[in-house]
C-alpha cells in the first residue's frame, strides 16, 4: 500500500494529460487521473511495482513539453546551443525534473486510502495557453497551492511550468542553472546534471516506502550543489 500512494503521488506531480483528445485543460486533468489510477490499481501490477513506474514514468515523458521547459530553463543559452547539444540537454533535463520534482512531491502530499485529494479552484485559456489553478492536501493538513502553466500543441495540452506555492518550477531552474554557467561552463552545467540524475533513485522519508532499496535521499528541488 505505501509503494502504491507513492505512485499516486507520482502520478500527481507528473500531471498526466493522455492526449487522446483536447477538451478544456481541466477536463483533461481530471480525465487522466482516472487513466493513471487504473495503472496504479491493477491488480495486474501489484507484484510489479518498477513496471507500474515505468508506465507512469513513460506517461509523463509524452506529455510534459519538455523540451519548451528547456529552452526556457536555458534561455539565451539556448539559441547558442546545436541541434544536438539541445536535444542532449531536453534528454538531461527531463529526467532531471522527474528526479527533482517527483519525488519531492511525493514526500509532502498527504495519501489517504483513495490517494491524493485535488481540488480544482480555475482555470483561465488564452489561444494555446491556459493556467490551471488547483490544491492538493498536504501532510498534516496543509493545502499545497499547485499552479499548472499548460500549452496547446499537436492536438492536446501539455504542461510546460508547475508553480508550488507562488514558486515556479522553471523560474528557479533556470536562475540556478544561470548561476552555474556564469560561474564555470554550460558544459559543467551538464555534467552536474547527468551525475544528479544517474545518481541513487530516492525515495520519500516519510512515506515508509521500499523504493529499489534505495536509502532515504530527497533531492534538492531549487538547489544545484
Amino acid at each position: 500500500m505505501a509503494l502504491r500512494a507513492f505512485l499516486a503521488l507520482v502520478t500527481l506531480s507528473c500531471l498526466l494529460v493522455t492526449g487522446a483528445e483536447a477538451g478544456a485543460p481541466t477536463d483533461t486533468l481530471r480525465a487522466t487521473f482516472a487513466q493513471a489510477n487504473h495503472i496504479i490499481t491493477d491488480p495486474a501490477m501489484e507484484d510489479r511495482p518498477l513496471d507500474r513506474l515505468v508506465a507512469i514514468r513513460a506517461l509523463f515523458s509524452k506529455v510534459f513539453d519538455f523540451r519548451g521547459a528547456a529552452e526556457h530553463v536555458l534561455g539565451p543559452e539556448w539559441k547558442a546551443r546545436t541541434a544536438v547539444e539541445q536535444r542532449e540537454f531536453t534528454s538531461i533535463f527531463s529526467g532531471f525534473v522527474q528526479r527533482g520534482f517527483v519525488y519531492w512531491l511525493a514526500s509532502v502530499a498527504e495519501i489517504d486510502a483513495n490517494g491524493v485529494s485535488v481540488a480544482y479552484l480555475s482555470e483561465s485559456v488564452q489561444r494555446d495557453r491556459a493556467g490551471v489553478r488547483t490544491t492538493i492536501m498536504g501532510r498534516g493538513g496543509r493545502q499545497i497551492r499547485l499552479d499548472h502553466l499548460m500549452v496547446y500543441q499537436g492536438n492536446h495540452w501539455m504542461v510546460r511550468d508547475i508553480t508550488i506555492d507562488g514558486v515556479s518550477l522553471l523560474t528557479n531552474y533556470r536562475a540556478q542553472f544561470e548561476r552555474v554557467i556564469r560561474a564555470s561552463s554550460y558544459r559543467d552545467l551538464v555534467v552536474r546534471m547527468q551525475d544528479r540524475v544517474g545518481s541513487e533513485m530516492p525515495r520519500p522519508a516519510s512515506a515508509g516506502a521500499e523504493l529499489l532499496g534505495a536509502e532515504v535521499k530527497l533531492p534538492y528541488l531549487y538547489e544545484m550543489r
